[in-house]
């Protein structure tokens, strides 16, 4: 690990009232067989020794067009930690922040996309973290978050690698359910037209019923589930598939955590609501937030206080 950057921060989160504490962040790079190049990481590493098991981990991940150090220059995130940690809100932990590019948290390297960004993260990263940190190896030791496309991929991470992370967190996450059958062989620009007619049914004048959240399909996936958009692929990888592999193969989920702001401009809330009422159906682990506000970088630097709440619960 090189270390490039080393920040100190002194002061505790302002709602607390309470001694102060000074974990440090720090800019690494490590080299990913799975990218077959450098990734950029942000860590954050608690004050003091860590416990004879080693401190717990959460892995933390950014949105689309962000990078390793969104959480740190826009989500408050160091200070936010060490008045928590100060107050004794939640336990000390080491807070990892790869920068991923627009690549969906998704291997995609065999359709030409960004990398194989999932093997990257849940292999290579973790191996480096545990080899090179004194940090807990085991599920209970682990969780990941992350929000808009970072809350698409916690998720995806979490389901698909369910024996890694005993929680997951989704901060205003992009949820969507998989395209019908009926639909597979619609283009890009096609699913992009029925979106909202999909979601909104109007039965009669007095009705309006709900139905499926179809994907925003554009340029924005990156070439994550092909070029052009392959639904049947995002279908293959995404989080309502791996919900329902395990429920009908009996295997634990990790626990879940959603949280969305009821005026997001991309209406994410249908997605949120969607997947807690999926996991809820089956008696999953799961918990719901809808909070005021729209998809932006003053709700998710107070919304990231519950989430790290509820990670710290299954520690």
């Amino acid at each position: 690990m090189r270390l490039h950057h080393l920040a100190l921060s002194a002061l505790a989160f302002a709602c607390f009232a309470s001694p102060a504490f000074a974990g440090t962040l720090a800019d690494a790079t490590f080299h990913s067989n799975a990218l077959n190049a450098d990734l950029l990481v942000n860590i954050y590493r608690p004050d003091g020794e860590p416990p004879e098991n080693g401190w717990p981990v959460l892995y933390l991940l950014h949105g689309h067009d962000g990078d390793q150090n969104s959480w740190r220059d826009l989500g408050n995130i160091e200070k936010t930690l060490d008045g928590m940690i100060a107050a004794g809100t939640i336990r000390p932990l080491v807070v990892v922040m790869p920068g991923v590019k627009n690549s969906w948290y998704v291997n995609s390297a065999a359709v030409d996309g960004p990398g194989d960004y999932e093997t990257a993260i849940t292999g290579d990263l973790r191996v480096h973290v545990e080899k090179t940190l004194p940090v807990r190896k085991d599920r209970q030791g682990r969780a990941i978050a992350g929000l808009s496309m970072g809350g698409f991929g916690a998720l995806h991470l979490a389901y698909a690698h369910e024996d890694l992370y005993a929680a997951v967190a989704s901060l205003s996450g992009a949820i969507w359910q998989n395209v019908p059958a009926s639909d597979l062989d619609k283009t890009p620009a096609e699913l992009k037209l029925i979106q909202d007619s999909a979601f909104f049914h109007r039965v009669d004048r007095a009705t309006i019923t709900s139905g499926i959240v179809l994907p925003s399909t554009g340029d924005h996936f990156s070439g994550a589930f092909g070029t052009p958009f392959d639904a049947r692929l995002f279908n293959e990888k995404n989080v309502f598939t791996l919900v329902a592999q395990h429920i009908a193969e009996s295997q634990d989920l990790p626990a879940t955590y959603l949280t969305v702001g009821d005026d997001d401009g991309f209406y994410l809330w249908r997605g949120a609501v969607a997947l807690h009422e999926t996991l809820q159906a089956d008696n999953r682990k799961s918990e719901l937030r809808i909070t005021d506000g729209d998809h932006v970088w003053s709700l998710w630097r107070v919304s990231i206080i519950d989430a790290l709440k509820f990670v710290d619960d299954y520690f």
